[in-house]
């Protein structure tokens, strides 16, 4: 049997950034599997977590439990087939609704392969006081189906946050098997060890909602430069894939992503002196130096709609001459 844990949240409450921290300290002589899924057709998420040395499984497009549900089960077969891991960590998107994944990781397709323990889900406790967030089902039901509740960003919070976190955490019921307050993803392993419980989703349609997706492909002579358009359940995004012959200027590209108004904004960018991530939600941008990918990638997410063709001409824009 191999232990499953489902990883949940938002978008940009620090998913990916909780998984990588847990890579870098699961048991070295156990081989971790990541299935990563993201709204947008263009995967970002997955060269992140290819950098920790792990298998990964990226699955864009869609919610895992909708429009990617038959993906979803070939690439966790993929996965347990060809790497046969030590443990499985699933990262659905941030849009995503949990209960039908859960679902089929309990059905009997799986009941004699996989051990579905600890769902955590990851939320920033300064959402708590926003509307859009508390009335949003899937935000909803992905708290009410988490075994561990993890407030991230912690660094970020007033005392009021906090104190909303922990009154609220208080009242739900059934109450969670642990509670969290950290920062940058900083948790415990052991986390994932506790037992899966069988909990009921509020909004358990809310994961049936229609995905409509636009796409529109742009190429230059000198090469593939990919743009995909799309938008479901309330947010509209836009996202890139650039072939590696195009090089970016850093402090360029990261000066134009910091302006952009999108809720949501990452990417893995080729530069000059080597390859970089972007990544920001709501807070300060996180930029690191990750290792080489197939492809220069972003992604935007917002719940306006975004004008495409402003948005490639001016990331055209922050190209740089080698």
């Amino acid at each position: 049997m191999i232990p499953v844990n489902l990883i949940t949240g938002f978008l940009g409450v620090g998913k990916t950034t909780l998984i990588r921290h847990l890579l870098r300290r699961h048991p070295v002589e156990e081989r971790w599997a990541v299935l990563v899924n993201e709204f947008g057709e263009i995967g970002v998420d997955g060269s992140l977590l290819y950098d920790e040395g792990v298998a990964v499984e990226e699955i864009a497009g869609g919610c895992l439990c909708c429009v990617a549900a038959p993906a979803f089960t070939v690439g966790l077969n993929r996965l347990i087939r060809e790497q046969r891991p030590a443990r499985i960590l699933i990262e659905p998107s941030g849009l995503g609704h949990p209960a039908q994944v859960l679902d089929t990781l309990r059905s009997p397709l799986y009941q004699a392969v996989l051990d579905v323990q600890a769902t955590v889900c990851v939320v920033d406790a300064r959402h708590l006081g926003s509307p859009r967030h508390r009335e949003h089902p899937n935000f909803i039901d992905q708290i009410h189906l988490a075994d561990v509740l993890v407030a991230n960003k912690a660094d970020q919070y007033s005392e009021l946050d906090e104190q909303a976190f922990i009154q609220f955490a208080a009242e739900l019921k059934p109450a969670k098997s642990r509670l969290l307050i950290t920062q940058q993803g900083r948790v415990d392993p052991e986390i994932l060890l506790l037992e899966g419980q069988a909990r009921e989703a509020a909004f358990p349609e809310a994961h049936a909602f229609l995905l409509q997706q636009g796409l529109e492909q742009e190429q230059t002579p000198s090469g593939d430069w990919l743009v995909v358009e799309g938008q479901g359940d309330g947010y509209f995004r836009v996202g890139w894939r650039i072939d590696r012959q195009y090089s970016f200027d850093r402090a360029r590209l990261t000066a134009w992503l910091d302006g952009l108004a999108a809720e949501r904004v990452k990417g893995v960018f080729q530069g000059h002196a080597g390859w970089f991530s972007y990544n920001r939600s709501s807070d300060q941008a996180q930029v690191e130096n990750v290792s080489a990918a197939e492809a220069s990638t972003l992604q935007l997410i917002d719940s306006h709609p975004l004008n495409q063709a402003v948005l490639d001409k001016n990331l055209r824009q922050q190209l740089g001459k080698r």
